[in-house]
């Protein structure tokens, strides 16, 4: 079974890349992203920090983009994912460097060529909306130390203002269960609509297995969902969920964006939220179906 956590460093990054021969590494499955990993309480923002930060050197390039959005809604939440983003990307840095250094070594004692490559880190933040006082963000995080492909992983949570943990989905849905039976059921389709020849039933099965509750992940869709906006001014029109190559499926398969619409969700909503969803989402552009 997938253990999906909402946590992720550069390590599980790294881990995630191929290794210098070439022999491939899955993606672990707590690689999610920041969005659900802040501490309890926001720090308060200092004036001036970066929204969108860049930085280049011989052996990486990391980078971070942060939605104005989420500035004017919470500065001292855009300061918690900056603050974070760039501990990763400094991270990431230390840990290219000294892959260059262990390759030159190798290299030199070999008389081969130093299987070092580039590294890069790029990390955004994204408001999906605002509504009310909640804001709903979601989080890319795409990296490359090497190998045969690139990695990226994806995330997403609901937030309130001067709150830096997002809040869980309970928050919203009264039945966990029929939660799950309206995502698995949004995921089959995605899955047979990409062309897969098994039986819906089998692909039901593989999945519940996948996305069932474990002693040690109880929420497992916890960084995972964003809020949609809707057609009806200032409403929520649906909930989306975000998971990344590896989490449900094969590199191959790349991502899954799977949308359940207000209507889908009004018999479970609770009494607090029902009356903020209404009308249709309203999507942009999905994320890409294929990691390459």
């Amino acid at each position: 079974m997938i253990r999906l956590a909402a946590t992720a460093s550069i390590a599980a990054l790294m881990l995630a890349a191929c290794t210098p021969d070439g022999a491939e590494k899955d993606a672990p499955a707590d690689a999610v992203g920041q969005a659900a990993s802040a501490e309890a309480a926001p720090a308060a923002a200092p004036e001036g920090f970066p929204l969108s930060y860049i930085f280049e050197s011989e052996n990486y390039t990391v980078q971070s983009e942060i939605d104005p959005v989420i500035l004017a809604f919470d500065p001292s939440l855009a300061y918690g994912f900056w603050t974070l983003a760039k501990a990763q990307l400094d991270e990431l840095g230390v840990s290219a460097d000294e892959g260059r250094r262990m390759a030159d070594e190798d290299a030199e004692a070999t008389g081969e060529d130093p299987w070092f490559m580039v590294h890069t880190l790029d990390i955004t933040h994204k408001a999906t909306g605002v509504f009310g006082d909640v804001i709903s963000v979601s989080e890319t995080v795409s990296s490359f130390s090497g190998g045969a492909h690139p990695n990226y992983f994806l995330a997403g949570g609901i937030y309130r203002k001067g709150e830096a943990e997002p809040l869980p989905l309970s928050t919203f849905v009264t039945d966990p269960a029929a939660f799950n039976d309206l995502a698995i059921s949004a995921l089959v389709t995605e899955k047979l609509e990409r062309g897969f020849t098994e039986e819906p039933a089998a692909i039901e099965a593989s999945l519940r297995e996948m996305l069932g509750p474990t002693a040690e992940v109880s929420d497992v869709y916890k960084g995972r969902f964003v809020f949609e906006p809707s057609t009806e001014t200032g409403k929520v029109g649906g909930i989306s969920l975000t998971f990344s190559p590896y989490d449900i499926g094969s590199y191959a398969e790349g991502a899954y964006y799977a949308t359940l619409s207000a209507t889908d969700l009004a018999p479970i909503l609770g009494e607090a939220w029902a009356p903020r969803f209404g009308g249709d989402p309203v999507m942009e552009e999905e994320e890409p179906a294929s990691g390459e």
